[in-house]
């Protein structure tokens, strides 16, 4: 697992210290330019770009929508994320495209946000930068990302959360997110030191063709809803949880042809015990490379099994009924 450095949040402070708030009325219509932040309720009329720098919102309580129209960014990377939502509250951002930045969109230090209906395509940026996915929630809470098309971004995920939580990610497709097949998840649930994500609803999502893992919660991570999701052909395992990882539940997902592991649960690593009280239940789980359903503890610990559905399991408490 990698450690990403921490996001720069000096650009919230920066325009609340400038008293930019939105307007309450009409969204407005018309061009918008490379660059620009969104002060108001807008409604594109036409593509954006390629830009420099894409699009930010500085005020709480509006709408971005995209009307069917793409923020464009340039090849290669150090163009940051393409449109940016950093300590906004309340703000929606749908309908449309943005590809070709570092990241597609980041929600940094943000809550009750709802980022839906968007097509996230080729976003890539580097280990050396601060972004390098499709939709980035970082410390923040209660947003909801749904109905999206995520695809081709990376080297780190197609949707994540990093030290994020009370998020809901749900009916997204997130496929081909698999940069250089290093590090590249499709749904990833992140730490930064002993600082987890937690308490994320991650439902209804078809996961496919990852770098790496399909569904992941980072160490510690604890508490999240893993359900009803398709998560098939990823390069290693399918949906896992790593050390300190608790009380998390996976449940009636179908988890098919991935690479390693269909579902596993990790064992203890550095200053983390081994994960405890999960649930996995009532999934299907077949036609994984090694074992469909793994717990890495010889008698699954405190994780209980219940109800799945595998041809191979490793150890035999992996398929209680």
């Amino acid at each position: 697992m990698t450690t990403r450095r921490r996001l720069a949040t000096a650009g919230a402070v920066f325009l609340c210290s400038l008293g930019l708030v939105g307007v309450t009325g009409p969204a407005y219509a018309g061009p918008v330019a490379c660059g620009q932040t969104i002060l108001v309720s807008t409604v594109l009329t036409g593509n954006v770009g390629p830009c420099a720098t894409g699009l930010t919102i500085g005020a709480d309580n509006i709408t971005l929508d995209l009307n069917g129209f793409t923020v464009t960014g340039n090849p290669g990377t150090g163009d940051g994320p393409g449109i940016l939502l950093e300590g906004r509250t309340g703000v929606t951002v749908k309908n449309g495209g943005v590809s070709q930045f570092d990241a597609g969109i980041a929600v940094l230090q943000g809550s009750a946000n709802t980022v839906t209906a968007m097509r996230v395509l080729d976003n890539r940026g580097s280990t050396s930068t601060d972004f390098g996915d499709g939709i980035l929630l970082y410390a923040s809470s209660h947003n909801t990302v749904t109905s999206n098309q995520v695809r081709n971004n990376g080297p780190y995920d197609g949707i994540g959360a990093l030290v994020s939580s009370f998020n809901l990610i749900d009916g997204n497709q997130i496929v081909d997110n698999n940069q250089s097949n290093v590090n590249t998840a499709g749904i990833r649930l992140e730490n930064i030191g002993r600082t987890a994500s937690n308490d994320n609803t991650v439902t209804n999502n078809l996961v496919t063709n990852s770098g790496i893992y399909g569904i992941e919660v980072f160490a510690g991570g604890s508490r999240n809803q893993i359900k009803s999701n398709q998560v098939v052909g990823n390069a290693l395992d399918g949906i896992t949880v790593f050390a300190g990882g608790n009380d998390n539940v996976i449940e009636s997902n179908n988890v098919r042809g991935n690479q390693a592991n269909g579902i596993s649960i990790r064992g203890g690593a550095g200053s983390f015990a081994a994960p405890a009280g999960n649930m996995v239940l009532r999934n299907f789980s077949f036609g994984n490379a090694q074992t469909d359903l793994r717990d890495f503890q010889a008698t699954c610990g405190t994780n209980q099994w219940h109800g799945n559905q595998g041809a191979t399991s490793n150890p035999p408490c992996t398929l209680n009924p």
